[in-house]
Protein backbone atom coordinates (compact mmCIF):
# COMPACT_ATOMS: atom_id res chain seq x y z
CA UNK A 1 0.00 0.00 0.00
CA UNK A 2 1.26 3.55 -0.87
CA UNK A 3 2.33 5.80 2.22
CA UNK A 4 -0.17 8.18 1.50
CA UNK A 5 -2.91 6.31 1.35
CA UNK A 6 -2.34 4.80 4.67
CA UNK A 7 -3.94 5.99 7.92
CA UNK A 8 -1.57 7.96 9.43
CA UNK A 9 -1.45 7.11 13.51
CA UNK A 10 0.38 9.17 16.29
CA UNK A 11 0.43 7.55 20.08
CA UNK A 12 1.93 9.99 22.97
CA UNK A 13 3.10 8.51 26.09
CA UNK A 14 6.21 9.46 27.15
CA UNK A 15 7.21 6.69 29.53
CA UNK A 16 6.78 4.31 26.70
CA UNK A 17 10.56 4.49 25.13
CA UNK A 18 11.74 1.41 27.51
CA UNK A 19 9.20 -0.81 26.16
CA UNK A 20 10.67 -0.50 22.70
CA UNK A 21 14.18 -0.35 24.09
CA UNK A 22 14.65 -2.52 26.97
CA UNK A 23 17.93 -2.00 27.12
CA UNK A 24 17.12 1.74 28.11
CA UNK A 25 16.48 2.05 32.02
CA UNK A 26 12.86 3.99 33.20
CA UNK A 27 9.73 3.70 35.15
CA UNK A 28 6.81 2.96 33.51
CA UNK A 29 3.21 1.69 33.82
CA UNK A 30 0.04 0.07 32.44
CA UNK A 31 -0.77 2.82 30.78
CA UNK A 32 2.26 2.60 28.29
CA UNK A 33 2.03 -0.86 28.29
CA UNK A 34 -1.37 -0.50 26.97
CA UNK A 35 -0.74 1.80 24.12
CA UNK A 36 2.62 -0.14 23.53
CA UNK A 37 0.51 -3.38 22.36
CA UNK A 38 -1.61 -1.59 20.93
CA UNK A 39 0.87 0.48 18.74
CA UNK A 40 2.86 -2.29 17.86
CA UNK A 41 -0.16 -4.43 16.39
CA UNK A 42 -0.97 -1.73 14.34
CA UNK A 43 2.42 -0.92 12.91
CA UNK A 44 2.08 -4.58 11.92
CA UNK A 45 -0.45 -3.39 9.64
CA UNK A 46 -0.21 -2.22 5.98
CA UNK A 47 -2.92 0.25 6.14
CA UNK A 48 -1.75 2.25 8.87
CA UNK A 49 1.86 4.16 9.56
CA UNK A 50 2.42 4.35 13.03
CA UNK A 51 4.14 7.22 15.01
CA UNK A 52 4.92 7.20 18.77
CA UNK A 53 5.89 10.49 20.62
CA UNK A 54 8.14 9.58 23.79
CA UNK A 55 10.46 10.81 26.10
CA UNK A 56 14.14 11.65 26.30
CA UNK A 57 16.39 8.44 26.71
CA UNK A 58 19.11 9.76 25.17
CA UNK A 59 18.61 8.02 22.64
CA UNK A 60 18.26 9.96 18.91
CA UNK A 61 15.82 11.85 17.90
CA UNK A 62 13.86 9.76 15.47
CA UNK A 63 14.08 5.68 15.95
CA UNK A 64 12.38 3.18 14.35
CA UNK A 65 11.73 0.10 16.73
CA UNK A 66 8.43 -2.95 16.15
CA UNK A 67 7.72 -0.61 12.80
CA UNK A 68 6.65 2.10 15.16
CA UNK A 69 8.65 5.87 14.08
CA UNK A 70 9.56 6.84 17.91
CA UNK A 71 9.70 10.80 17.62
CA UNK A 72 11.81 11.76 21.14
CA UNK A 73 10.69 14.86 23.01
CA UNK A 74 13.21 17.06 24.13
CA UNK A 75 13.46 18.54 27.45
CA UNK A 76 11.45 15.78 29.21
CA UNK A 77 14.43 14.71 31.59
CA UNK A 78 13.48 15.80 34.50
CA UNK A 79 16.93 14.84 36.33
CA UNK A 80 18.50 16.93 33.50
CA UNK A 81 16.05 19.31 32.24
CA UNK A 82 14.50 20.77 35.90
CA UNK A 83 14.49 24.33 36.47
CA UNK A 84 11.20 26.37 35.92
CA UNK A 85 12.25 27.32 32.67
CA UNK A 86 12.80 23.62 31.26
CA UNK A 87 8.90 23.37 31.71
CA UNK A 88 8.11 26.29 29.77
CA UNK A 89 10.76 25.35 27.03
CA UNK A 90 9.45 21.57 27.31
CA UNK A 91 5.99 23.31 26.33
CA UNK A 92 6.88 24.88 23.47
CA UNK A 93 8.70 22.18 21.98
CA UNK A 94 6.01 19.92 22.56
CA UNK A 95 3.58 22.24 21.15
CA UNK A 96 5.80 22.87 17.87
CA UNK A 97 6.38 18.64 17.44
CA UNK A 98 2.41 18.45 17.39
CA UNK A 99 2.17 21.04 14.99
CA UNK A 100 4.71 19.16 12.47
CA UNK A 101 3.14 16.00 13.46
CA UNK A 102 0.99 15.20 10.01
CA UNK A 103 -0.89 12.60 11.53
CA UNK A 104 -4.89 11.95 11.13
CA UNK A 105 -5.73 10.56 14.23
CA UNK A 106 -3.78 11.05 18.00
CA UNK A 107 -4.15 8.59 20.38
CA UNK A 108 -2.93 8.90 24.30
CA UNK A 109 -4.10 7.72 27.68
CA UNK A 110 -2.38 11.25 29.19
CA UNK A 111 -4.96 12.66 31.65
CA UNK A 112 -3.59 15.99 33.14
CA UNK A 113 -3.25 19.54 30.85
CA UNK A 114 -1.24 18.00 28.44
CA UNK A 115 -4.68 16.31 26.86
CA UNK A 116 -5.77 19.87 27.33
CA UNK A 117 -3.04 20.95 24.73
CA UNK A 118 -3.26 17.54 22.51
CA UNK A 119 -6.81 18.57 21.89
CA UNK A 120 -6.96 22.46 21.85
CA UNK A 121 -3.64 21.73 18.43
CA UNK A 122 -4.79 18.67 16.91
CA UNK A 123 -8.43 18.64 17.45
CA UNK A 124 -9.51 22.70 17.09
CA UNK A 125 -6.82 23.73 14.84
CA UNK A 126 -5.66 21.44 13.02
CA UNK A 127 -9.18 19.50 12.40
CA UNK A 128 -7.92 15.63 13.35
CA UNK A 129 -9.08 13.69 15.25
CA UNK A 130 -8.40 12.59 19.05
CA UNK A 131 -9.14 9.70 20.58
CA UNK A 132 -8.48 9.35 24.61
CA UNK A 133 -8.02 6.17 26.77
CA UNK A 134 -8.49 6.06 30.29
CA UNK A 135 -5.99 4.91 32.72
CA UNK A 136 -7.03 5.10 36.25
CA UNK A 137 -10.73 5.11 37.57
CA UNK A 138 -9.34 8.66 38.94
CA UNK A 139 -9.67 10.11 35.39
CA UNK A 140 -13.47 9.11 35.11
CA UNK A 141 -14.30 11.02 38.33
CA UNK A 142 -14.33 14.60 37.16
CA UNK A 143 -14.41 15.89 41.21
CA UNK A 144 -11.33 14.87 41.58
CA UNK A 145 -9.60 16.56 39.08
CA UNK A 146 -11.79 19.72 40.40
CA UNK A 147 -10.22 19.03 43.63
CA UNK A 148 -6.41 19.01 42.72
CA UNK A 149 -6.13 22.29 40.34
CA UNK A 150 -8.60 24.29 38.72
CA UNK A 151 -6.58 25.18 35.68
CA UNK A 152 -5.53 21.75 34.84
CA UNK A 153 -9.81 21.32 35.56
CA UNK A 154 -10.59 23.47 33.08
CA UNK A 155 -8.24 22.04 30.62
CA UNK A 156 -9.01 18.03 31.23
CA UNK A 157 -12.98 18.88 31.25
CA UNK A 158 -12.58 21.02 27.78
CA UNK A 159 -10.32 18.03 26.48
CA UNK A 160 -13.45 15.91 27.30
CA UNK A 161 -16.13 17.46 25.57
CA UNK A 162 -14.29 17.72 22.68
CA UNK A 163 -11.96 14.45 22.17
CA UNK A 164 -13.45 12.28 19.16
CA UNK A 165 -13.56 9.30 21.15
CA UNK A 166 -13.32 8.25 24.70
CA UNK A 167 -12.46 4.73 25.41
CA UNK A 168 -12.93 3.56 28.84
CA UNK A 169 -11.24 0.07 30.08
CA UNK A 170 -14.38 -1.18 32.62
CA UNK A 171 -18.32 -0.64 32.44
CA UNK A 172 -17.43 0.78 35.69
CA UNK A 173 -15.49 3.73 34.33
CA UNK A 174 -17.85 3.82 31.34
CA UNK A 175 -20.91 4.59 33.99
CA UNK A 176 -18.92 6.89 36.25
CA UNK A 177 -17.90 8.99 33.30
CA UNK A 178 -21.23 9.21 31.53
CA UNK A 179 -22.81 10.70 34.66
CA UNK A 180 -20.31 13.60 33.80
CA UNK A 181 -20.90 13.56 30.16
CA UNK A 182 -23.54 14.12 27.86
CA UNK A 183 -21.70 11.29 25.30
CA UNK A 184 -21.30 7.94 26.15
CA UNK A 185 -17.78 6.72 26.37
CA UNK A 186 -16.87 3.14 25.13
CA UNK A 187 -15.64 0.28 26.38
CA UNK A 188 -12.26 -1.67 24.64
CA UNK A 189 -10.67 -3.48 27.79
CA UNK A 190 -6.69 -3.64 27.69
CA UNK A 191 -5.31 -6.11 25.41
CA UNK A 192 -2.23 -8.21 25.51
CA UNK A 193 -0.53 -11.01 23.88
CA UNK A 194 -1.28 -14.88 24.61
CA UNK A 195 1.07 -16.57 22.19
CA UNK A 196 4.15 -18.35 23.85
CA UNK A 197 3.63 -17.91 27.39
CA UNK A 198 4.47 -20.92 29.35
CA UNK A 199 2.56 -21.29 32.98
CA UNK A 200 4.84 -23.29 35.53
CA UNK A 201 3.77 -26.10 38.28
CA UNK A 202 6.60 -24.20 40.40
CA UNK A 203 3.97 -21.64 42.44
CA UNK A 204 6.12 -20.60 45.56
CA UNK A 205 5.75 -16.90 46.61
CA UNK A 206 3.15 -13.77 47.40
CA UNK A 207 3.61 -11.26 44.56
CA UNK A 208 3.61 -7.46 44.28
CA UNK A 209 4.27 -5.22 41.28
CA UNK A 210 4.04 -1.79 40.99
CA UNK A 211 6.07 1.66 40.77
CA UNK A 212 6.43 3.53 44.12
CA UNK A 213 3.74 5.59 45.12
CA UNK A 214 1.90 6.05 48.04
CA UNK A 215 -1.51 5.40 46.51
CA UNK A 216 -0.47 1.79 45.87
CA UNK A 217 -0.34 1.08 49.26
CA UNK A 218 2.79 -1.08 49.40
CA UNK A 219 2.49 -1.33 53.56
CA UNK A 220 -0.38 -3.14 53.16
CA UNK A 221 1.70 -5.98 51.59
CA UNK A 222 4.49 -5.36 53.96
CA UNK A 223 1.92 -6.32 56.57
CA UNK A 224 0.74 -9.34 54.98
CA UNK A 225 4.28 -10.51 54.86
CA UNK A 226 4.59 -9.87 58.58
CA UNK A 227 1.00 -11.68 59.40
CA UNK A 228 2.47 -14.97 57.60
CA UNK A 229 5.71 -15.43 58.38
CA UNK A 230 5.94 -19.45 56.76
CA UNK A 231 4.95 -17.66 52.85
CA UNK A 232 7.86 -16.37 50.69
CA UNK A 233 6.74 -12.41 49.88
CA UNK A 234 8.48 -10.80 46.58
CA UNK A 235 7.74 -7.36 45.91
CA UNK A 236 8.74 -5.95 42.52
CA UNK A 237 8.78 -2.04 42.58
CA UNK A 238 10.73 -0.21 40.09
CA UNK A 239 12.07 3.34 41.88
CA UNK A 240 12.06 1.57 44.99
CA UNK A 241 15.59 3.50 46.00
CA UNK A 242 13.46 6.96 46.72
CA UNK A 243 11.13 4.51 48.68
CA UNK A 244 14.02 2.83 50.94
CA UNK A 245 13.23 5.88 53.73
CA UNK A 246 10.33 5.40 54.24
CA UNK A 247 9.84 1.15 53.63
CA UNK A 248 12.96 0.82 55.87
CA UNK A 249 10.88 1.17 59.05
CA UNK A 250 8.69 -1.25 58.03
CA UNK A 251 10.29 -4.19 56.44
CA UNK A 252 12.57 -4.26 59.31
CA UNK A 253 12.63 -7.75 60.40
CA UNK A 254 10.43 -9.26 57.39
CA UNK A 255 13.03 -11.36 56.69
CA UNK A 256 10.80 -13.49 54.03
CA UNK A 257 10.02 -10.16 52.00
CA UNK A 258 12.52 -9.65 48.90
CA UNK A 259 12.35 -5.75 47.34
CA UNK A 260 13.67 -6.12 43.65
CA UNK A 261 14.38 -3.31 42.10
CA UNK A 262 12.93 -3.02 37.96
CA UNK A 263 12.71 -6.38 36.11
CA UNK A 264 12.78 -5.93 32.37
CA UNK A 265 9.28 -6.28 31.07
CA UNK A 266 10.10 -9.09 29.05
CA UNK A 267 11.11 -10.82 31.90
CA UNK A 268 8.31 -10.15 34.40
CA UNK A 269 5.78 -12.77 33.11
CA UNK A 270 8.09 -15.47 34.80
CA UNK A 271 7.32 -13.63 37.65
CA UNK A 272 3.85 -14.06 37.89
CA UNK A 273 3.85 -17.50 36.42
CA UNK A 274 5.99 -18.74 39.56
CA UNK A 275 3.52 -16.98 41.99
CA UNK A 276 0.96 -18.78 43.79
CA UNK A 277 -0.94 -15.44 44.53
CA UNK A 278 -0.98 -12.36 43.03
CA UNK A 279 -1.87 -9.20 45.42
CA UNK A 280 -2.75 -5.45 44.94
CA UNK A 281 -3.31 -3.27 47.22
CA UNK A 282 -4.08 0.23 45.61
CA UNK A 283 -6.12 2.42 46.71
CA UNK A 284 -7.20 3.20 43.05
CA UNK A 285 -6.72 2.04 39.52
CA UNK A 286 -7.77 1.14 36.26
CA UNK A 287 -7.79 -2.18 35.16
CA UNK A 288 -4.08 -3.20 35.92
CA UNK A 289 -2.39 -4.92 33.39
CA UNK A 290 -0.77 -6.61 36.45
CA UNK A 291 -4.46 -8.66 36.77
CA UNK A 292 -3.76 -9.73 32.82
CA UNK A 293 -0.66 -11.07 33.68
CA UNK A 294 -1.18 -12.95 36.57
CA UNK A 295 -4.22 -14.68 34.75
CA UNK A 296 -1.41 -15.56 31.91
CA UNK A 297 0.38 -17.12 35.00
CA UNK A 298 -2.74 -19.34 35.74
CA UNK A 299 -2.22 -17.75 39.06
CA UNK A 300 -4.84 -16.56 41.62
CA UNK A 301 -5.65 -12.77 42.44
CA UNK A 302 -6.05 -11.03 46.01
CA UNK A 303 -7.26 -7.26 45.48
CA UNK A 304 -8.02 -5.33 48.55
CA UNK A 305 -9.70 -2.63 46.95
CA UNK A 306 -9.49 -2.94 43.05
CA UNK A 307 -12.22 -4.79 41.72
CA UNK A 308 -13.66 -3.44 38.02
CA UNK A 309 -16.76 -4.80 37.31
CA UNK A 310 -16.63 -7.13 39.88
CA UNK A 311 -14.84 -9.13 37.47
CA UNK A 312 -12.80 -11.42 40.34
CA UNK A 313 -16.01 -12.85 41.82
CA UNK A 314 -18.05 -12.84 38.41
CA UNK A 315 -15.29 -15.42 37.12
CA UNK A 316 -13.79 -16.58 39.93
CA UNK A 317 -10.35 -15.95 39.93
CA UNK A 318 -9.22 -15.32 43.53
CA UNK A 319 -10.30 -12.52 46.27
CA UNK A 320 -11.50 -9.49 46.55
CA UNK A 321 -11.14 -8.75 50.73
CA UNK A 322 -12.31 -5.03 50.37
CA UNK A 323 -9.53 -4.01 52.72
CA UNK A 324 -9.66 -6.61 55.26
CA UNK A 325 -6.41 -7.73 56.12
CA UNK A 326 -7.92 -10.34 58.20
CA UNK A 327 -9.68 -11.94 55.34
CA UNK A 328 -6.16 -11.71 52.84
CA UNK A 329 -4.69 -13.79 55.46
CA UNK A 330 -7.13 -15.79 55.57
CA UNK A 331 -7.26 -16.49 51.93
CA UNK A 332 -3.88 -17.13 51.23
CA UNK A 333 -3.80 -19.73 54.27
CA UNK A 334 -6.49 -21.74 52.09
CA UNK A 335 -4.72 -21.93 49.14
CA UNK A 336 -3.49 -25.29 49.00
CA UNK A 337 -2.55 -26.96 45.40
CA UNK A 338 -6.34 -27.90 44.60
CA UNK A 339 -7.43 -24.29 44.83
CA UNK A 340 -4.96 -22.78 42.94
CA UNK A 341 -4.97 -24.79 40.46
CA UNK A 342 -8.95 -24.14 40.32
CA UNK A 343 -8.40 -20.24 40.21
CA UNK A 344 -5.50 -20.77 37.60
CA UNK A 345 -7.80 -22.72 34.87
CA UNK A 346 -10.50 -19.75 35.24
CA UNK A 347 -8.03 -17.11 35.01
CA UNK A 348 -6.66 -18.34 31.46
CA UNK A 349 -10.14 -19.44 30.10
CA UNK A 350 -11.04 -15.38 31.19
CA UNK A 351 -8.52 -13.97 29.54
CA UNK A 352 -8.74 -15.52 26.47
CA UNK A 353 -12.25 -14.60 26.80
CA UNK A 354 -11.71 -11.15 27.58
CA UNK A 355 -7.81 -10.12 27.04
CA UNK A 356 -6.74 -11.54 23.45
CA UNK A 357 -5.12 -8.40 21.77
CA UNK A 358 -6.09 -9.66 18.47
CA UNK A 359 -10.06 -9.39 19.35
CA UNK A 360 -8.65 -5.76 20.67
CA UNK A 361 -7.20 -4.82 17.67
CA UNK A 362 -9.92 -5.78 16.15
CA UNK A 363 -11.84 -3.13 17.84
CA UNK A 364 -9.34 -0.51 17.53
CA UNK A 365 -9.74 -1.39 13.50
CA UNK A 366 -13.06 -0.53 13.62
CA UNK A 367 -12.48 2.52 15.56
CA UNK A 368 -10.35 4.17 13.78
CA UNK A 369 -11.71 3.48 10.23
CA UNK A 370 -14.91 4.79 11.41
CA UNK A 371 -12.90 7.93 12.46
Amino acid sequence: MNKSTRTALSFFMKDAYPLFNPSSSGVFGGAEVDLYFIARELAKKEKYSVKFFVGDYGQPRIEERDRVTLVKLRYSDLNQYGRWYHKIIRRIYIIGELFLDSSDILITKTASDTLGYLVLINKLLKRKKVIFKLGSDIDADIGFWKGKNLLIYFLYKFSLKFVDCIICQSGTQQKLLASHLNKKPLVIKNGFPLENNQQTDRKSQILWVSRYDYMKRPEMFIRLAQALPEERFVMVMPGKEKAKGSLSSETAGTENLTLIDSIPFHEMQDYFNRAKCFVNTSEFEGFPNTFIQACLGATPILSFNVNPDNFIDKYSLGCFCNNSLDTAINFIKSLNENRILFYGKNALKYVEQEHNIVDKLEEYERLIDTL
